[in-house]
């Protein structure tokens, strides 16, 4: 392949997104270790949720029709049996003119088919006055009503939410058949470059890219490996590439663009990789690399650290979602908002513009660019998210309604 020769987004993302990944490997973990996760395996509920009807609110349960045409100056009267309290099972029946009082939750008994608040009952000795009618199915959350046996409650290939072990929990799922989370093998690069704890020295910047790409690889649910900083020569990249054989993916920040510092096409070569491309039509993240390496990817990842960044949003992140066994991504979180000033851009080039957000009550949002260079790693701190200018746009005027994308 021809050294930078630029390819398009789409064209770079197919390339991604068709790229043969190994077999996943399935394990089980508790409730408390599966949020993020990714399900090896549907999920079939083998009982009904509730496991029995139960009142929604504190009331009377009543048959419905011993209350029909009941209102303030006209009550129904009924006598009053019992009470049901949470935690208990049912064992009085409700007959023809007849109430049981029920606590938020308890269980219903049998012959009620409705709730009466007791808002509006009023007592009468051992009755009560209903002064209003109950429907039928009122305040009852029935058997199975959330949730049915031998129905399928979370298909395989979600991601786990925080809500998704509630309903886990709730069918008694406490072993659940995962993915194991792929290992992502992570190399920063460069003679300039230190680690974050060591003082500077002239010349020296410290190492940003790898806890910033680090964070985000770990927010999409995988673990990291890290083969330290390689200096500027094809056998130290090599090296810590071989360190990194078993891993799942492979990302290695600086020694992409075109000089005479960037061995990481040679090194990859060297060790019977092939470079899918070399350079992308777009900004900031031209000198992006994409490999096959032991039939695993490799991303050249650009050294000035909002470039590196970007790259890993908008084209790592889709392939350790495929890594992870995902089959529904999760939808973005954008959000709309219109343009406070003009953003340049040039015609045939995509680029990714950092933003503000002002949100203000009852109003669209505002959103404001921030023209800063790639090496600047503080506008992402400052960003509220980003704004893609597409190949076929010469810029997005002031005032246009734009979408927001997340950073992260």
């Amino acid at each position: 392949m021809e050294f930078l020769t630029s390819i398009t987004p789409a064209e770079a993302l197919a390339l991604i997104i068709s790229f043969p990944v190994g077999p996943l490997r399935e394990e089980e973990v508790s409730l408390e270790q599966a949020t993020a996760r990714v399900l090896a395996t549907d999920i079939t509920a083998q009982e009904d949720i509730p496991p029995f009807p139960r009142s929604l609110v504190d009331g009377y349960a009543v048959r419905a029709k011993d209350t029909y045409g009941a209102r303030e100056g006209t009550p129904a009267f009924l006598q009053v049996r019992g009470e049901v309290l949470v935690g208990e099972a049912a064992e009085q029946k409700v007959g023809d003119g007849e109430a049981l009082y029920v606590a938020t939750g308890a269980m219903m008994p049998d012959g009620a088919d409705g709730t009466v608040m007791v808002e509006y009952t009023r007592q009468a000795g051992a009755a009560i006055e209903v002064t209003r009618t109950v429907r039928r199915g009122e305040h009852i959350c029935f058997r199975g009503e959330d949730v049915q046996k031998g129905q399928v409650v979370l298909e395989k290939g979600r991601t786990i939410s925080p809500f998704d072990l509630g309903v886990l929990a709730a069918l008694g799922v406490t072993r659940i058949p995962v993915w194991q989370q792929p290992v992502v093998g992570l190399i920063s690069s460069g003679n300039e470059i230190i680690p974050a704890d060591e003082v500077l020295e002239a010349g020296k910047v410290r190492d940003i890219n790898t806890h910033t790409v680090s964070s985000l690889v770990k927010r999409q649910g995988c673990l990291v490996r890290f083969a330290g900083i390689a200096r500027d020569t094809v056998d130290d990249i090599i090296s810590r590439l071989s360190a990194l054989r078993e891993c799942d993916a492979i990302l290695l920040s600086g020694g992409s663009s075109k000089g005479q510092s960037d061995f990481m096409t040679t090194a990859i070569e060297g060790l019977g990789g092939k470079v899918l491309f070399h350079g992308l039509n777009i900004k900031p993240g031209k000198p992006t690399i994409f490999a096959a390496l032991w039939e695993k990817p490799v991303f050249g990842l650009p050294g000035h650290p909002v470039s590196c960044a970007m790259v890993v949003l908008r084209f790592v992140q889709p392939i350790l979602a495929r890594l992870k066994g995902e089959m529904r991504p999760g939808l973005l979180r954008t959000m709309a908002g219109r343009l406070t000033t003009n953003i340049p851009s040039t015609y045939g080039i995509e680029e990714y513009v950092r933003v503000t957000v002002e949100r203000r009550e009852g109003l669209t949002p505002l959103v404001t660019p921030i023209f800063a260079k790639s090496s600047v790693i503080s506008t992402l701190s400052k960003a509220d998210g980003y704004v893609v200018v597409q190949e076929g746009q010469e810029g997005i005027e002031a005032g246009v309604e734009v979408e927001v994308l997340p950073l992260g």
